[in-house]
């Protein structure tokens, strides 16, 4: 369970091919990726030079953890329900991994206490700028967090 929170990112590698090259004393020589999770092989890291205006919008699980969270301007957390997840992803992800039942019980198994231990220890629900409630995707809610130090 906790292999999924801590091993599944290379913090190191995402901090020094993007965030701190697209942050304000980098060089704006980036890496967009290093590794194709769909095939599990790691990609020919190509470097590419970013505008001098350009705006990073970053996203993906995790990315609020301790280790990430300094190198940002603005945080934004999508909350959505567990068993909410588990259903859009049964739905999403039955191709990928066989049917809607391996898909529940992987998500059950690994994702979400994987999710939980984000959750517990990075705290995004209190600590992003704004928390957006999208258990209802026709009717999200948007909520700024007043305990972080928001830039609204």
């Amino acid at each position: 369970v906790t292999g999924y929170y801590h091993d599944s990112f290379n913090h190191h590698a995402i901090t020094t091919s993007l965030l701190l090259p697209l942050g304000p004393q980098g060089d704006r020589n980036y890496t967009p990726a290093r590794y194709d999770f769909r095939t599990e092989t790691e990609v020919d890291p190509q470097t590419h030079t970013a505008p001098h205006n350009a705006v990073l919008l970053f996203e993906g699980v995790f990315v609020l953890r301790d280790e990430l969270r300094d190198h940002f301007d603005f945080t934004c957390y999508v909350d959505v329900d567990f068993e909410e997840i588990t259903r859009r992803a049964a739905q999403r992800d039955a191709e990928h991994f066989g049917s809607p039942h391996a898909v529940t019980q992987r998500y059950r198994t690994r994702y979400i206490p994987g999710q939980q231990l984000h959750l517990d220890s990075a705290q995004p629900l209190r600590r992003a700028h704004v928390v957006i409630d999208n258990n209802n995707p026709h009717h999200p809610t948007l909520h700024i967090n007043h305990t972080s130090q928001s830039l609204l």
